[in-house]
């Protein structure tokens, strides 16, 4: 028996695989890497060895950085992971302060308001939770149509940024 090959198939079979290695990418039966992916792989990679871990980050942009204060740290393209902590949260030393204001038929309900616009502004500031929180009231402005009041809270954050 005997084979016979279409000269026209093995032509077309030869010159897609000479194309796709003449771009970079691999040829059907290799490793399935295609351009794209090629185009995908990380210019930077950053790890940091922690006390118990390891933790690592990669950018296609190439803006990768680390460090160790606060038990440690990477960070790429400006997003940043700290190192798993045993360390407890306690109450930080700096104060800080903060405002919020309501809006409210009567009074009670914009100081309502005020201290919880104040606290979500505090929460902000406090990834670990606020601690030692003083709330003071201002005026409270009313019409007969509404009321506007406005809080002040003075607190201080749970740190250090890694603690748990």
């Amino acid at each position: 028996m005997r084979m016979q090959f279409d000269v026209r198939l093995v032509c077309a079979a030869f010159l897609v695989a000479t194309t796709l290695s003449a771009c970079g990418a691999e040829s059907p039966g290799g490793d399935g890497l295609t351009l794209e992916s090629r185009e995908a792989e990380l210019s930077c990679q950053v790890t940091q060895q922690c006390t118990n871990s390891t933790v690592s980050c990669g950018s296609a942009s190439g803006v990768c950085t680390s460090g160790v204060d606060n038990g440690g740290w990477v960070e790429c393209d400006g997003t940043r992971t700290y190192c798993p902590s045993v360390t407890a949260c306690t109450c930080q030393p700096e104060r800080r302060v903060v405002a919020g204001y309501g809006v409210h038929p009567r009074c009670a309900g914009a100081y309502l308001s005020a201290s919880r616009d104040a606290r979500e502004n505090a929460a902000a500031q406090c990834p670990r939770g606020v601690c030692n929180a003083v709330e003071e009231r201002g005026e409270c402005f009313a019409t007969p149509e509404e009321a506007n009041a406005d809080v002040t809270l003075t607190f201080s954050c749970m740190g250090p940024p890694n603690c748990q």
